[in-house]
């Protein structure tokens, strides 16, 4: 049997949720990033292991629950500047476990459902990963005082762009032709 508090080490890939729910199991480790593709899709590169501190618990009313925090480090690309910007990422996180679409809508709101399969099975990775990314920027940017793009020219547009609405054709010109 597993010891309640697990070292340093390696969190494995699936798990028998309901069985470290009942000995209310704890687990400080990490996945190694490459293991996580969808992440490594997300991002230009993950620079750490993805460290983790998860506790499986029952609530006083007896729902399953894992409760936690990841955290890694990132590298993204700016979208003001184009270049590359290192992002720290952290999740805290608390998730009802669940066998059916019947319980999910049982769980109080401030809790998000993971459903286990029919033998209390869950991919541990699968939601770690999830979680991390959406912990991550939709908009990932450098700092304004560290940023290489010219933040006010990205900001302001040109004065001739304003100006140009004169010049330009009327797109309608055609059509007024045709009802001639």
């Amino acid at each position: 049997m597993m010891s309640r508090n697990m070292a340093e080490a390696q969190i494995p890939k699936r798990i028998d949720a309901v069985k470290l729910v009942k000995v209310n199991q704890r687990f400080n480790a990490a996945i190694d990033q490459n293991n996580l593709t969808r992440l490594n899709e997300a991002v230009v590169r993950c620079l750490e292991p993805v460290t983790c501190e998860i506790e499986f618990l029952q609530a006083a009313d007896k729902q399953r629950l894992m409760r936690g925090s990841c955290h890694t480090s990132v590298v993204m690309i700016c979208q003001r500047c184009l270049g590359e910007v290192t992002y720290p990422i952290s999740s805290e996180f608390e998730i009802g476990l669940v066998f059916n679409d019947e319980q999910a809508s049982q769980l109080p709101r401030n809790l998000e459902p993971v459903e286990l399969d029919e033998n209390g099975q869950l991919d541990l990775w699968s939601v770690v990963e999830d979680e991390v990314l959406l912990a991550l920027p939709m908009f990932p940017m450098h700092a304004e005082n560290e940023c290489q793009a010219d933040v006010a020219t990205v900001l302001e547009p040109e004065a001739e762009t304003t100006n140009s609405s004169d010049e330009r054709p009327n797109p309608f010109a055609a059509l007024a032709k045709l009802k001639q």
